[in-house]
């Protein structure tokens, strides 16, 4: 599933700070009581995320990008009023938008040809410095260009095609821990081994640590980027007669990222090129009754690829530096295709608006990816030495990687079917209800390299229930209810193929750096491996979601609502990693002999992809709008809310990184273990949103009120409770974990008075969470006492804001001219700080998770 989506928007790079605003949430009139109150229009929002950091990479691949923005900026509740039957809702309560419909929709007849033309520059000129940066800002700058045209083609029907251009180029600031200058030679004997901790050390820029004030390893450096956006789209509307219309659209979405490097190797580069397709058929069989017919065809292709100067595999050396990449399950060559067929009946009939429906789903994948293909060396604080005297000794304490052939082809159905009524049950009263059917066949591998084992998903039904209830006096109450199902992503299910005949997946201990497949007969049939297993009873995740709110018109027109949003998701993605090395009397617990201690002697570490997680979440929001009066529109609302899960949330995946992230303590308690608040929990948060036709100068002078008319203000603020921290040993080495192969353990706490701290800022991250009030897990003990979640991040503040100055001319030809500033209060966000306790850098901040201020400027064409 590609998250990716190239902005076809005008103004793309400016969505962050402009104030668009569809038409106000309004109410009826209590003069026209027959009217039955429809449910709320959506009110396009300004987004209040500040720009994001660019030394904080995003995957464009699967539920990356969401996890990212999820830990970053904590969740958006949001309230549905009316579920769609013939939509999928899944997350929707936490911002995450309804799954886009099959049938397109017909637009406007124009009566003459309009369009737009855009350009936006950045250039960090007039950037402020990031909290770390050392030395002025390095040159840089953004730019982009596109424009819409709409009209009438004879006999064609109406046409709108748009285009837009991006492009990055210029260095990005960011901070990595590097090994001090008596840390970069090699102490390594063996020749081969010695050239291959060389390369290892040389990956590392060539300067020496420039923050010495948070770190004695801290480097503030700066590495170029280069990013091109292109996108496209073209829409044709064709009316075949009075009955009959055909509407048609295509678009292009390619992006390429050659991406920074402040290490090398640090991070992919990326290209994805998206292809969509929709062709929808409309007949009016009658004046009450009208048929749909639609056809869609996706085609999402994603490279993600080591860069040339990476060192090969990855290295990791448990944050005591950073640790050599680019992450292990890079690279990435896949291409997905996706064909969608469907039709639809609309009906009127007295009170009764009657919708039904059905559509299937060809999904093709092929390509190349498994997880550590590359392989991967972990250096950690183990043999009574450090992470980086391992390292310089070449003395890793693990190998993992998989062996073997990679390329698959995966093929499955889905088939959806609806059925809905709107009906006015009472001029002041109506409700909305219906039943969505999904099944989820089970894919199939073209090369029948694997089978896999779970059976088709055929058992999911989902009501959709709302209720729209005019009482009276102005205020009206809303409520839905509906079971909404996830999927199986393809990045799950393909995660099979790490599984023999055609591929082995190996974890080695305390390996030969310059051979760690030494002594391994990989054509033996009793070789050891790594096999991860999908559950023969694997499901796809379900949620139910429900929501209330009661609105109320207020003084100058305006609109408060009291919301309360509320979710339980069922059968989350999981994973469970069982086989873990376990304690056995008279033999001495190291990392040498986890091998010997496995319970199953066939295997390395089991992992299990099950329904293995339960995520609860509950939300009351405030929110107040007013709509446009004196040149003023404004909104704003203050949300208080608590998700919690058993370790894996929604966007939960059960691969990659996931597998790590997700893993319990010890094997044998894994619920109790996991149980705590989710990564996006963000208890309270505040967002305004205003925009502000400012008012000519009143003046007897015809060239002063030119000057001051047609001037707009605008802005966005966001302020949010930072989102939850956990702490980690770090290493899984004789006296610092439970040496059980896999370093997920949690320290012991020793004062619990820092449970539910902030550590939100440099100078204090180290105070708070000083080495004292913790202790390592001792010889035998299974899991730290120190719990999931239990400390927060810095908190979110952000205001974005800009000032704009509207032009007309002769034949309806408008202008507008933008400045744009982002963060404007140049108020960093801190990133969490190091997590590991093992690492030097414990509990140390050093970095920041948004620029410092960024100024832009716009420019717009309308005719």
């Amino acid at each position: 599933m590609i998250t990716y989506n190239s902005q076809v928007l005008l103004f793309p790079d400016i969505l962050l700070a402009l104030v668009l605003f569809a038409d106000t949430p309004t109410e009826k009139p209590a003069a026209k009581p027959a009217e039955t109150p429809a449910p709320a229009r959506t009110q396009t929002r300004l987004t209040t995320n500040a720009q994001r950091n660019e030394n904080v990479a995003i995957w464009f691949i699967d539920t990356n990008a969401v996890k990212e923005a999820n830990i970053r900026v904590g969740t958006t509740a949001t309230a549905v009023a009316e579920p769609l039957a013939e939509t999928h809702y899944f997350a929707a309560e936490h911002g995450r938008p309804a799954s886009e419909a099959l049938m397109l929709r017909p637009l406007s007849i124009p009566s003459s040809w309009h369009g737009e033309g855009f350009w936006s520059h950045q250039n960090s000129v007039v950037n402020a410095r990031s909290f770390f940066q050392v030395g002025a800002v390095k040159p840089s700058h953004r730019n982009s260009y596109g424009g819409r045209l709409t009209g009438l083609l004879p006999r064609l029907g109406a046409l709108t095609g748009t285009f837009s251009q991006g492009s990055i180029r210029g260095m990005v600031n960011g901070n990595v821990l590097v090994p001090l200058a008596n840390e970069r030679t090699p102490l390594a004997t063996d020749p081969a081994v010695r050239a291959i901790v060389q390369r290892f050390l040389d990956a590392y820029p060539k300067e020496l640590p420039n923050r010495l004030d948070f770190d004695p390893r801290a480097l503030n450096t700066n590495s170029p980027q280069r990013i091109n956006n292109i996108a496209g789209s073209l829409r044709l509307d064709t009316p075949i007669n009075a009955k009959n219309k055909v509407l048609t659209t295509y678009s292009i979405d390619r992006q390429k990222i050659i991406a920074f490097q402040l290490v090398a190797g640090q991070n992919p580069d990326t290209e994805i090129h998206n292809h969509k397709a929709r062709v929808t058929w409309q007949r009016s069989i009658s004046a009450a009754t009208q048929l749909q017919m639609g056809i869609s065809y996706n085609r999402n292709r994603s490279a993600l690829y080591s860069e040339p100067n990476a060192v090969g595999p990855r290295v990791r050396f448990g944050y005591s530096v950073e640790e050599l990449g680019p992450d292990s399950s890079f690279p990435v060559n896949r291409a997905t295709n996706t064909y969608r067929y469907g039709a639809a009946l609309l009906h009127q009939a007295g009170r009764h608006q009657v919708t039904a429906g059905a559509d299937l789903t060809r999904f093709q994948l092929n390509g190349i990816e498994a997880n550590n293909i590359r392989g991967q060396f972990q250096f950690g604080n183990n043999f009574g030495r450090s992470s980086i005297e391992n390292l310089r000794l070449g003395t890793p304490n693990m190998f993992e990687g998989a062996v073997g052939e990679l390329s698959r082809g995966y093929r499955n159905w889905m088939m959806n079917g609806y059925v809905a009524d709107k009906w006015k049950l009472h001029p002041r009263l109506q409700l909305y209800y219906g039943l969505r059917y999904t099944a989820d066949t089970r894919p199939l591998e073209v090369q029948q390299r694997e089978t896999i084992p779970y059976p088709t998903d055929a058992n999911n039904f989902s009501p959709r229930v709302s209720l729209a209830w005019q009482a009276g006096k102005g205020w009206v109450v809303r409520a839905m209810y509906t079971t909404t199902f996830g999927q199986i992503l393809p990045v799950t299910y393909q995660q099979i193929r790490n599984n023999p005949p055609s591929i082995l997946y190996v974890m080695v201990p305390d390996p030969y750096l310059a051979n760690p497949l030494r002594g391994l007969d990989l054509n033996s049939p009793t070789v050891r491996y790594s096999p991860t297993w999908l559950s023969s009873d694997l499901s796809t995740p379900y949620s139910h979601q429900y929501n209330t709110t009661i609105e109320r018109k207020a003084f100058a027109g305006s609109m408060l609502r009291l919301s309360y949003i509320g979710s339980r998701t069922i059968k989350l993605l999981n994973t469970y990693t069982q086989n873990r090395a376990e304690p056995i009397a008279g033999m001495e617990l190291t990392t040498g002999n986890i091998d010997q201690r496995r319970p199953d002697p066939r295997y390395y570490d089991t992992k299990r992809v099950v329904n293995g997680g339960i995520a609860y979440y509950d939300g009351g929001q405030v929110a107040w709008d007013l709509p446009l009066r004196k040149g003023l529109i404004f909104s704003t609302n203050y949300t208080f809310s608590k998700a919690i899960d058993e370790g894996n949330d929604f966007t939960a995946t059960a691969a990659n990184k996931d597998i790590s992230n997700f893993r319990s303590q010890y094997q044998y308690d894994t619920l109790k273990d996991r149980k705590g608040l989710s990564n996006f929990d963000s208890t309270h948060a505040f967002a305004m949103n205003y925009a502000w036709d400012i008012p000519a100068y009143r003046s007897s002078a015809h060239w002063v009120r030119a000057a001051t008319a047609n001037w707009q203000v605008s802005g966005a603020n966001m302020w949010k409770k930072g989102t939850p921290l956990t702490l980690f040993v770090g290493s899984d080495g004789p006296g610092f974990g439970n040496v059980d192969g896999g370093g997920a353990d949690r320290p012991n706490l020793l004062d619990p008075t820092i449970l539910g701290a902030t550590i939100g800022h440099p100078d204090t991250a180290p105070i708070i969470l000083s080495r004292n009030k913790f202790a390592y897990i001792t010889p035998g003990q299974h899991a730290g006492t120190l719990g999931r979640g239990t400390m927060r991040k810095s908190s979110i503040w952000n205001w974005n804001a800009s000032v704009a100055r509207q032009f007309r001319f002769p034949n309806e030809l408008t202008a507008q001219l933008r400045a744009e500033a982002f963060n404007l209060s140049n108020t960093p966000q801190f990133d969490e700080p190091q997590r590991n306790l093992s690492s030097p850098a414990f509990g140390k901040i050093t970095n920041t998770l948004n620029d410092g201020r960024v100024f832009q400027v716009a420019l717009r064409f309308v005719f």
